[in-house]
């Protein structure tokens, strides 16, 4: 093999225009966790008047174990080389350093019940995630490299 076709082979513009888009995935997924890590700490701080009109039909119980259920699994996507317990003590921790604080928030109660339900949605989060990724491992579904297979033949 010349030298003039293994630098083709290395600088193909697709393969690396792929490993870019790649790239850009990767940062944005824990660009996403940390948006949803500070919209919960923004949230949890406002004044309850400012909270009021942002409050679903759903119950502020629910609400809590829903939007840390997400979280969880965003941030367990996000960071895939971390440790989930590493994951869920973190969160649990910042769930409960909000609860604390949010007696300082005008028109807010912290309470344990509610920090009860935002550890419980971390948990339920990150068990949907290990599912899902059981399910996939088991059905032979391996995370590719590359989105195009015919690409993924060639390394």
């Amino acid at each position: 093999m010349s030298w003039s076709s293994r630098t083709a082979e290395t600088t193909n513009p697709r393969l690396e225009s792929i490993k870019v888009t790649g790239a850009i995935f990767e940062q944005g997924k824990r660009v996403a966790a940390w948006c949803c890590i500070g919209a919960i700490g923004i949230i949890s701080l406002l004044p309850g008047a400012e909270v009021t009109p942002m409050r679903t039909s759903l119950g502020g119980h629910v609400e809590h174990l829903l939007t840390y259920a997400a979280t969880s699994m965003i941030t367990a996507l996000a960071y895939l080389d971390h440790s989930r317990l590493k994951i869920a003590a973190c969160l649990v921790l910042y769930a409960a350093v909000l609860e604390f604080l949010q007696r300082y928030a005008p028109g807010r109660i912290s309470s344990f019940e509610d920090l009860a339900f935002s550890a419980a949605g971390i948990m339920l989060g990150l068990a949907v995630f290990h599912l899902l990724q059981h399910l996939r491992a088991r059905q032979g579904i391996r995370p590719s490299q590359y989105a195009n297979e015919d690409l993924n033949s060639r390394s």
